[in-house]
């Protein structure tokens, strides 16, 4: 039985998810899909979940804020994952105002829990050319890295260095087939 740590970047995963016409990422579903249809030990779930930055410093925007993000978390643990918590910053140099760092963790908590559990596969679902150094460093302990994404959204570096690239459409199709609106 492969054992396997999976690790999404959720803000475009949920894109991609929503784009297929889920209301969320099936993080849920696909947990099931990989330990039925693969038979895998998945040891662990990693999710960045960005902390936005209120519209305003009112007390009503920050708890409104606040609430989304604590419900937000709240069922992507409930759904099994390990919440990794991304907060942003107000940031003039950025088209959207806010700097976040969901990438920069997702891979520090990803190859420290890596290195620890000695996965035989990591699942990361991402394919930004920022992730190419963590696929590098667990190719070379010999974890066998797979991205799921759309296949044409994922930067040449992590396609050179990954193990495999699959389109993630499938997958997701197969979660939506188990979710119940």
């Amino acid at each position: 039985m492969p054992s396997i740590v999976v690790a999404i970047d959720l803000t475009p995963s949920e894109r991609l998810a929503w784009d297929a016409g889920l209301p969320h990422f099936p993080i849920k579903e696909i947990h099931s899909i990989l330990k039925e249809e693969l038979s895998a030990d998945v040891k662990e779930i990693l999710v960045t979940l960005p902390k936005k930055v209120p519209e305003n410093d009112s007390p009503e925007a920050v708890a409104e804020n606040e609430g989304r993000f604590e419900g937000k978390k709240w069922a992507l643990e409930m759904n099994g994952a390990r919440v990794i918590v991304c907060p942003a910053k107000r940031s003039e140099h950025t088209k959207s105002g806010y700097k976040q760092s969901d990438d920069q963790r997702l891979m520090i908590k990803t190859l420290t829990l890596c290195m620890k559990l000695q996965p035989d596969y990591l699942f990361l679902f991402a394919g930004d050319g920022d992730y190419a150094p963590l696929l590098e460093e667990l190719r070379n302990e010999g974890i066998k890295c797979i991205l799921f994404f759309q296949a044409d959204m994922v930067a040449k570096d992590v396609r050179r260095i990954a193990w495999d690239v699959r389109d993630i459409r499938p997958i997701l199709d197969r979660a939506a087939e188990r979710m119940t609106f």
